[in-house]
């Protein structure tokens, strides 16, 4: 049977790399991937290159033509479930590559498994939204914070996750989104205060920014850069600054304002 055709795999291997780019994965992670997938399919002469906003991909065949695609990421998100769900597949699919007889048939199982990674849901949103909570709230016990300023800061991580997932649908960029966030932590903990007497609202609202955080973009650029993707790492540096500054800037704008009218 003959090979199933290089623009198939290439379309395969870019949506691969797509789930895991976009679910925050390394961009020496996807070039691996990609490549492994390939491999498996019968064209192990790939080049592929990754940027955090785009996946470049060449294939050549047995008769040295060479077929390039390019894939454009413009949202990315924290789901390190589909990274290890992909990863486990290809390297399985790597260690019992298919025959050529099995190519088609493989081919369309590990299509219907990527589409099933990406579309699946294994949490539901109101637990994800109480785990937003959690996070805020011990963040506030870890920077000494009472049970009391425990019970606020939870609550107003479960706000704000709830409210990020509309925001997000918004299509605002990571800096503004970011900063309408911070803003609302301090507003919602300067409206508490009002009507729950002594807490300490420096432990709150550090609480509640803790979720807006880019620790994982921190720890990508920083692997990135050390394996070798200096651009990838810059790019990723660079935006978990302006992440970083969009939540000085709500945070302190909100704080200012709330200043000025007296509370």
């Amino acid at each position: 049977m003959q090979k199933i055709k290089p623009q198939q795999v290439i379309d395969l291997a870019i949506e691969a790399g797509r789930i895991i780019l976009q679910s925050g994965g390394t961009t020496n992670r996807v070039e691996l991937m990609m490549r492994k997938v390939c491999n498996c399919f019968g064209y192990p002469k790939t080049e592929s290159y990754v940027t955090p906003t785009g996946i470049f991909i060449s294939v050549k065949d047995e008769y040295g033509s060479i077929f390039t695609s390019i894939k454009r990421i413009d949202n990315r998100r924290i789901d390190l479930g589909k990274i290890t769900s992909i990863s486990r597949m290809v390297n399985c699919m790597q260690l019992k590559p298919p025959s050529e007889q099995d190519y088609n048939e493989q081919l369309i199982d590990f299509e219907e498994e990527l589409k099933k990674i990406d579309t699946e849901n294994p949490w539901p949103s109101w637990l994800k939204d109480l785990c937003g909570g959690g996070t805020s709230g011990f963040f506030c016990l870890l920077f000494g914070g009472s049970w009391a300023e425990f019970a606020v800061a939870f609550t107003i991580g479960v706000i704000v996750t709830f409210g990020l997932k509309y925001l997000e649908k918004l299509a605002f960029n990571n800096f503004l989104l970011n900063a309408i966030a911070a803003a609302l932590i301090v507003l919602l903990a300067k409206t508490i205060d009002i009507f729950v007497p002594y807490i300490r609202l420096d432990n709150i609202i550090i609480g509640g920014i803790m979720l807006l955080v880019p620790g994982l973009s921190i720890t990508n650029a920083m692997r990135d850069t050390m394996s070798g993707d200096l651009v990838a790492g810059t790019a990723r540096a660079v935006e978990a600054f302006f992440i970083t500054v969009g939540i000085v800037a709500g945070s302190a704008s909100m704080l200012k304002i709330l200043s000025l009218w007296g509370y």
